[in-house]
């Protein structure tokens, strides 16, 4: 498939559950499909009661058979954090969208700037008409549903852009549809990625100790009762311990470039 028919699939696959709502419970089938994913995002199954906006992106990714670049997650910061470490999220609210990429919103935002602020909600782009821009939601006042706002709307938090280009047919081969000035860069290497993330030890607290909580209990190995806490602690150093060994990397209990590359990239 092209990267505009790969674009097309995920957006087919999540109008196919247009409609489905918690009133008849038609909506469970999307947190069914949620729940399939493996390993599940920080070790969490979703409840039918519990809020489903990004597991229902993360359910569409499932569906289509295209996980690997729609990160699956439940929570809406925890998306961000991984499209931001794999180098496919647009932090400017003002860029131009394409079908399928993903789209964030902070009901905080001022209206005034760039928002930065914390994801409050998040949706799947289907199309833009000019400046207008269809997105299809999950948990849309507790269904499935439609949303056009104008591009650069007050409330959107930024964009996780898959990276569909990598999938398809022939990949950049297809000029057809992209020129080569035109085409869409490739995400940053993981060892030049790596680089830039800090190395992380036990006694650390910050956000890129939660970064690596989060994406060590993605991967089925659990950092204790508090989860994602931003303290790196006996049992987050357990974890990475245990992560190591599986991985066959240096185990040290430090979250250096090689365990980033493995925790971002497998």
């Amino acid at each position: 498939m092209t990267e505009n028919e790969l674009r097309q699939l995920v957006c087919d696959t999540a109008r196919a559950w247009m409609g489905c709502r918690e009133a008849d419970s038609s909506h469970r089938p999307i947190i069914d499909c949620y729940n399939t994913i493996e390993p599940l995002p920080r070790g969490y199954r979703m409840q039918y009661g519990d809020p489903w906006c990004a597991a229902f992106v993360s359910a569409v990714g499932k569906k289509a058979g295209l996980d690997t670049i729609l990160y699956p997650e439940c929570a809406c910061d925890a998306m961000i954090t991984l499209y931001r470490q794999a180098g496919r999220f647009e932090e400017r609210d003002d860029v131009i969208p394409k079908p399928g990429d993903v789209i964030f919103y902070d009901w905080e935002d001022s209206g005034y700037g760039d928002c930065r602020g914390s994801s409050d909600h998040v949706g799947l782009v289907l199309e833009l008409t000019g400046d207008v821009i269809t997105v299809i939601e999950g948990n849309k006042s507790d269904a499935v549903g439609l949303r056009k706002l104008h591009a650069d709307s007050r409330y959107i938090r930024g964009y996780g852009q898959p990276y569909y280009l990598s999938l398809a047919d022939g990949a950049a081969a297809h000029s057809g549809e992209e020129n080569a000035a035109e085409a869409e860069p490739e995400p940053p290497k993981a060892q030049e990625a790596a680089v830039s993330l800090p190395i992380l030890r036990r006694g650390d607290k910050n956000e890129a100790v939660r970064s690596a909580q989060m994406l060590l209990i993605g991967r089925g190995f659990r950092c204790g009762p508090w989860g994602a806490d931003g303290d790196f602690g006996s049992a987050t150093y357990g974890a990475l311990y245990q992560f190591q060994r599986a991985r066959k990397l240096t185990v040290d209990g430090v979250v250096g470039p090689e365990s980033w590359r493995a925790l971002l990239w497998g």
